[in-house]
């Protein structure tokens, strides 16, 4: 059900892309003629509307993280696998990055060629890396911030009786 619904999210973006529009109304006519259930179009939809809206981010993580490409000159599609995955790794830390990036590869194989997987695979576990990285800075800094706050048992006077 959801690489079906992946599969959508992509034409959606590609469609998108295409007519310079960050807007949902395009992708969801699309979604809207589509024949398959209605989880499929809900994931779907919640996936394009999320990568349309964090696209700005989404690229940034990207450009950081390509070695030897720039986005632009990547194909349509794979630009928007691509974000689309690191939509889904950023915004849904809950699934497995292993499933997201697979996920990514095999819309690579139905969409594009055999060559391009590679450069998914390898983009999208440094995009991974670094979004867990800053998590886990992210979460020391909140730890080191709350035990600021919090008194040291150890230095606090003893109250009289």
């Amino acid at each position: 059900m959801r690489h079906q619904a992946r599969s959508y999210a992509l034409q959606a973006l590609y469609q998108a892309e295409l007519l310079q529009s960050k807007a949902m109304k395009h992708a969801d006519r699309f979604l809207d003629q589509l024949e398959t259930s209605p989880e499929i179009k809900e994931f779907a939809r919640e996936l394009v509307a999320g990568t349309l809206q964090h696209r700005k981010h989404l690229d940034r993580y990207l450009r950081r993280n390509l070695e030897h490409w720039k986005l632009n000159r990547l194909s349509t599609t794979v630009r928007n696998i691509l974000r689309l995955a690191t939509y889904e790794l950023y915004h849904h830390p809950e699934l497995s990055h292993s499933v997201v990036i697979d996920e990514a590869v095999e819309l690579c194989k139905d969409f594009v060629d055999d060559t391009s997987h590679g450069l998914t695979n390898r983009v999208l576990q440094r995009v991974y890396d670094q979004i867990t990285e800053e998590r886990k800075t992210k979460a020391i800094a909140k730890k080191e911030e709350s035990s600021k706050k919090k008194p040291d048992k150890k230095t606090q006077e003893p109250e009289s009786k």
